[in-house]
């Protein structure tokens, strides 16, 4: 099962982060949380969200859950 990074905004609609998949929930957890990733995981929120939109939240979930009427 792929794992994608979903992130939540405030106004707008959730994204799914360039599209990135994990095979495991581990390795998309730890690419999150890890310091290294923070500025391109910035940047890419930025590109679709813009500076306005407030991230409520960045989740880890499986590819299958996510809906994909609202894949940005």
């Amino acid at each position: 099962m792929n794992w994608v990074i979903l992130v939540t905004l405030t106004v707008g609609n959730p994204f799914i982060v360039f599209n990135k998949s994990f095979e495991h929930e581990d390795a998309c957890v730890n690419y999150v949380n890890n310091p290294a990733h923070y500025d391109t995981l910035a940047i890419e929120i930025i590109a679709v969200a813009g500076f306005n939109d407030p991230v409520t939240g960045i989740v880890c979930l499986p590819e299958n859950r996510i809906d994909r009427r609202r894949k940005g």
